[in-house]
């Protein structure tokens, strides 16, 4: 039997780098926004966090798009 995707959502996470350690490496905070919907392209997503990231204090480190489903079989 083949696997089937069900219940799929889908979560927008932009990384903003909020300082530096000790040691002088990045240190970077979340900002997680869910109920994306699952249909939206990664183009889509990546202006979005973009646009999103571009009202932040701090700089951008990374725009990551996180999606999770149920498999099943048919």
């Amino acid at each position: 039997m083949a696997a089937i995707k069900k219940d799929q959502s889908t979560s927008l996470i932009v990384k903003v780098q909020n300082g530096v350690t000790e040691s002088g490496q990045a240190k970077y905070a979340q900002r997680s926004f869910a109920s994306i919907n699952p249909a939206a392209s990664d183009d889509n997503l990546l202006a979005a966090g973009t646009a999103i990231g571009a009202l932040q204090s701090h700089a951008v480190g990374m725009v990551m798009r996180q999606d999770v489903c149920t498999l099943g079989e048919e």
